[in-house]
């Protein structure tokens, strides 16, 4: 591919957001090892300013209409975008449990490095505290902190809580913008927009989207870093933009999650070593090896080291262990129970082709077995299960099995004419395929669609790969295919659009509730589960007078706030 699509103008603006986390990470590192409090709003500034400053004295003069064209979506996304999502609200229980107490307390000034979570709370009275029994502490110390870092420093910008959930809009935009601008190289600009906007139609995707889960990040990042190698000539001068973008995306990817990292290397690791046995008997190869292996090594001391140093590094000081406490002797078990029953006596292929094959269903540990099922068949149920950002059992969707079988025959069909064509070109499938498949199989709980968004790579890859394919077999079986594949996978798409339709309004709801509750002088409530502290910020952040009690008279309530809280009739 060639790297000249960095001149693009979009493609500038996908430079500027890259550097603008880039930043804002490194910053905040930087600010909080040497103790510097109060951090956010200049790391803020500075993150935002200096790739604009940069940009502008870089720009030519005489384009001066595109460069306040891309200067004004920029600031859009960074400083008008937040303030849009005040009003939407993360209803999960992992969203309010430890990911928004995570995020306010970074935003309060916790410093992850020289003071635990418990300790911090204690001294700290603008912060929600948390029971010790519910064991939030042990994954907001421990944990990678990429996204709460930017949703804190964006919480910091608007005072509320939930607009830190734009980011995943922006990664979707930087995906959309990269995935257009390269796929334009190879087929129309038509059919470049088209697979562009399926990529960002991740089932993941939209079923996270108005919430703090990170998967569907992930699967942001895996697509993007793909690209950004396949950019990549390691037979040639290093390109620092691109390298500066690489950088960026693998620091944001290794610390989302664990299993970011596993996924950034794995990726990068395949194409690293394809490069070396692809080039190795070239004369200069030696030159150049030294050169993007030495970018790899800045890449990752930037993820790991500098970025992930208050997790991967401070774990294996504390704990001897950088993923404390997801594996090692005193690992912390957070699948079993979270699975069917009869999944403990399955192989990991019969586990990931029961669940693609089954209902779209909740199904956990005590509530029963996945169903097979037709995979043109829809139930009901299964439409209704996809307001859940989690699901266990078909979480990719009702129709996915069948655009899946598609594709497959898709797949195979326009592999053989590529390979027929252009072998030379067969990196293009090979090293993504490997990837995904890959890093499938490392994960372990494949069965769990939110933790292999990459899956979805297959089904718009092989879309992708017969469309190009047809400028040499033009024939109406390839019309038809890739007709009836874009259809299923838009159908499926439509299930998880509608729901998110349906929280919209419910969003609209819940604003009108606490509007209602900012005009009371005092309200009573409970909480319905416990430990969902992010809902009191919701409170906090409109200036509500509450008193939480630990029962109500069920003649006394009112409305359950978002179902997860009583309130007290006046």
């Amino acid at each position: 591919m060639n790297t000249d699509i960095f001149n693009k103008e979009s493609m500038k603006l996908f430079f500027l957001l890259c550097c603008y986390f880039l930043f804002s990470y490194v910053l905040y590192t930087i600010c909080k090892l040497v103790k510097f409090q109060n951090c956010l709003g200049l790391i803020q500034i500075l993150s935002i300013s200096i790739p604009l400053i940069i940009y502008l004295i870089k720009m030519p003069s005489n384009k001066n209409i595109c460069k306040f064209g891309v200067i004004g979506v920029y600031l859009f996304l960074l400083i008008i975008l937040p303030f849009l999502y005040n009003k939407t609200y993360d209803l999960t229980v992992d969203g309010n449990s430890y990911h928004k107490t995570a995020i306010a307390f970074i935003k309060n000034g916790w410093n992850p490095y020289y003071e635990s979570s418990t300790d911090f709370q204690e001294r700290n009275s603008d912060i929600v505290k948390f029971d010790k029994k519910t064991k939030i502490n042990l994954w907001i110390e421990h944990y990678p902190k990429a996204s709460w870092i930017s949703a804190a420093i964006i919480y910091n910008m608007t005072n509320n809580i939930e607009s830190g959930k734009c980011i995943t809009l922006i990664f979707s935009i930087m995906l959309l913008i990269i995935a257009y601008n390269c796929l334009k190289i190879i087929i129309s600009r038509k059919w470049a927009i088209f697979i562009s906007i399926l990529l960002v139609l991740n089932p993941i995707t939209l079923s996270q989207f108005f919430t703090y889960y990170v998967d569907s990040i992930m699967g942001i990042m895996f697509v993007i870093e793909l690209l950004l190698l396949l950019l990549v000539n390691p037979m040639s001068k290093i390109n620092k933009k691109l390298w500066i973008c690489i950088i960026s995306i693998c620091t944001i990817f290794s610390n989302l999650k664990y299993t970011g990292l596993l996924y950034s290397g794995i990726i990068a690791a395949v194409f690293y070593f394809y490069w070396i046995i692809k080039y190795r008997k070239y004369n200069e190869f030696f030159n150049y090896f030294k050169s993007f292996t030495l970018a790899f090594i800045i890449t990752f001391v930037t993820a790991i080291f500098i970025v992930g140093s208050s997790s991967y590094v401070k774990n294996t000081i504390d704990h001897h262990n950088p993923l404390y406490p997801i594996i090692g002797n005193d690992k912390v078990d957070i699948v079993t129970t979270m699975q069917p029953k009869s999944f403990k006596t399955k192989s990991m292929g019969e586990k990931f082709l029961l669940s693609i094959f089954s209902k779209t269903e909740n199904v956990t540990y005590y509530s029963g077995d996945p169903k097979l099922k037709l995979p043109f068949k829809v139930y009901p149920e299964e439409i209704e299960q996809l307001m859940l950002p989690d699901v266990r059992i078909g979480g990719f969707g009702p129709l996915f099995a069948l655009a899946l079988i598609i594709c497959v025959i898709l797949f195979i069909r326009s592999t053989i004419i590529f390979i027929k064509y252009e072998n030379n070109n067969l990196k293009y499938i090979v090293l993504p395929f490997i990837s995904i498949v890959l890093t499938m199989i490392l994960v372990g709980e494949n069965w769990w669609a939110r933790y292999i968004p990459q899956l979805y790579l297959l089904i718009v890859g092989s879309i992708l790969l017969m469309v190009y394919c047809k400028k040499y077999k033009d024939n109406i079986f390839c019309k038809i295919s890739i007709l009836l594949a874009s259809i299923v996978v838009l159908l499926n798409a439509r299930y998880f659009i509608n729901n998110n339709n349906e929280l919209l309004k419910s969003f609209k709801n819940i604003n009108n509730d606490l509007t209602e509750l900012e005009n009371r002088e005092h309200v009573n409530l409970k909480l319905s589960t416990d430990g969902l502290y992010g809902y009191i910020y919701n409170l906090n952040d409109r200036n509500i007078n509450y008193n939480i009690v630990k029962k109500i008279d069920e003649k006394k309530i009112k409305y359950i706030y978002s179902w997860r809280m009583e309130v007290e009739q006046e």
